[in-house]
């Protein structure tokens, strides 16, 4: 005996299909669109990652950053590791 199939069952599966089509749509136009969109704030918080990451990975060990020394009453203290999000002189004198 054979089976009947139902009429429209092939525009049944179009129709889903468009569903998620403009499901997905919207989805990715929440994402881009905006003043400050979601997207780029993911995309630039990748990038920083990957920046401090690789930093961290070239490293293979901790640097001795600090030099110092003394002169009678003077203390010298060098920085050799210069942070470059926050720059300063790295040079610090204290007198006893």
């Amino acid at each position: 005996m054979r089976q009947r199939r139902m009429p429209g069952r092939r525009r049944m599966g179009g129709q889903s299909f468009i569903e998620y089509l403009v499901v997905l749509m919207v989805g990715v136009i929440v994402l881009v669109v905006g003043s400050d969109p979601p997207i780029q704030k993911l995309a630039s918080a990748i990038r920083e990652y990957y920046t401090d990451y690789s930093y961290a990975i070239s490293i293979s060990s901790m640097p001795n950053c600090f030099t110092g020394a003394e002169v009678g009453p003077v203390s010298v203290s060098v920085d050799k590791c210069v942070d470059l999000k926050n720059p300063e002189w790295p040079v610090d004198v204290e007198f006893n």
